[in-house]
């Protein structure tokens, strides 16, 4: 009979002071699960740890309740994930690798989190909130004393799974070493997001904004693992198959724009992204981590003005696909029409997740409305902030996907883009790959 085990895996790279940070030189987190005879339980991981905002490095000092300093309420503690990568622990092969995971889960957290979610557990145990007073009031500045220990703040603490591909699947993940049919144990590198990427400020201002940063401390990876009864020997397999998350990342500035990759996938399930202007990224005066339809530029006291989709299409090797015919949404024939249209945001969730499955989310008309992208609108979104993307997903009914590996991938959108304004695309597909297990190591069939 087999029992389960509690795993606690601190950062390889642990600093004396148990205090991490971007801006001290820490950019990596790296936990080592090693090779054992268990199979990981992947939806039980969790990243956990104390969380602060520190107003002056040298300091324990926290911004004031006056402060100008905000983070994301949206994402909470994922705002901070730059990158998340996978590795075999024995091979230091690349199993899985999502860069730029904090706007996947601007994605992701949306689609399949409700409101009450953000009010409820996310809030306590990722950060979130539902509005950005809340969140300033409770996490960035966090003014509480019963946070404080002998006169020192010592911030949030916080639990967060790490939505992937490998670690979001219902079989688990075998530790076991790759000649007995496993991955020879994992390693796990966080990478973290810069300050500038992370912190802005909320009135456009960047007063304070050169001297705060944020801090982990106390930070380690828990886990469950089953381990067999010594009488018992755990399964043996050549292949294991995963889901797994790619990105990629552009940017286009025209109003017609043409998007290509080659993705080289043979199991495509589903692509999705999001957008955001490009001066907006790492810009201390803005929420970089924010998701907008495009916009039209302009300087940041005149928010910048709306430039909806007209129109959008996939492509599969040139040829419209899945959707067969342009998607003509409702601002082709009213572009002051700030609902977002319906069929853009049904095939965005529903490449995230099956829309018939959906059973909980916070996306709906008010955050994914069409506005413009100033401080006055940005400051008072409502329910949790923006939640716009485009996607389409291509097999939701077999799971077995759609083969990329010859053809080009491609979108094609029609912008009311008036002015020299690059806007970033951040795209993300969902496939199906299949690892092969052998005594000279593990391949990836993607």
């Amino acid at each position: 009979m087999s029992s389960r085990r509690n795993l606690h895996v601190t950062p390889s790279n642990y600093t004396a002071d148990g205090k991490i940070s971007y801006r001290s030189g820490n950019p990596v987190l790296q936990f080592i699960i090693g090779e054992a005879d268990m199979m990981l339980m992947g939806k039980s991981i969790r990243l956990n740890g104390r969380f602060k905002v520190v107003g002056k490095e040298g300091t324990n000092s926290v911004p004031q309740s006056a402060s100008n300093i905000r983070m994301s309420e949206q994402l909470g503690m994922w705002s901070i994930v730059d990158q998340l990568v996978i590795k075999s622990q024995a091979t230091h092969q690349v199993i899985e690798e999502i860069k730029s995971y904090q706007r996947f889960m601007g994605s992701y957290l949306p689609v399949t989190s409700s409101l009450q979610d953000n009010m409820g557990h996310l809030n306590e145990t990722a950060l979130v909130a539902p509005n950005y007073q809340l969140h300033k009031m409770t996490v960035v500045d966090a003014l509480n004393a019963s946070n404080t220990v002998s006169g020192a703040f010592r911030g949030n603490s916080f639990s967060i799974h790490l939505p992937c591909g490998l670690f979001n699947g219902q079989v688990p993940i075998p530790l076991q070493p790759n000649g007995k049919g496993g991955l020879g144990g994992l390693l796990v590198e966080i990478h973290l997001s810069p300050d500038s990427n992370v912190l802005f400020g909320q009135d456009g201002s960047t007063s304070e904004m050169n001297t705060a940063f944020y801090e982990l401390e106390d930070v380690y990876l828990s886990a469950e693992a089953m381990v067999p009864d010594p009488a018992q020997t755990l399964p043996s397999a050549n292949t294991f198959e995963f889901n797994s998350i790619s990105s990629y990342f552009t940017t286009f500035n025209s109003a017609n724009a043409i998007v290509n990759f080659n993705l080289g996938l043979t199991r495509v399930l589903g692509v999705f992204g999001n957008m955001i202007p490009a001066k907006k990224i790492n810009n201390l005066k803005h929420n970089g981590l924010a998701n907008e339809f495009p916009t039209n530029n302009s300087t940041y006291a005149t928010p910048d003005g709306v430039a909806p989709i007209q129109q959008l299409f996939f492509l599969r090797g040139g040829e419209k696909f899945p959707i067969e015919y342009n998607i003509n949404t409702i601002q082709r024939d009213d572009a002051a029409d700030p609902f977002p249209d319906a069929q853009i945001t049904r095939n965005y969730m529903n490449a995230i997740q099956q829309f018939s499955k959906i059973g909980r989310t916070s996306v709906n008309p008010r955050n994914t409305a069409i506005t413009s992208g100033g401080s006055s609108v940005v400051n008072t979104k409502v329910d949790g902030g923006s939640s716009a993307g485009i996607g389409v997903a291509y097999d939701v009914i077999s799971g077995n996907g759609v083969d990329f590996s010859s053809q080009n991938f491609g979108i094609n959108m029609e912008v009311d883009l008036l002015s020299d304004h690059p806007i970033a695309l951040y795209l993300f597909v969902h496939s199906k790959q299949t690892l092969s297990f052998s005594q000279n190591g593990i391949q990836i069939t993607k």
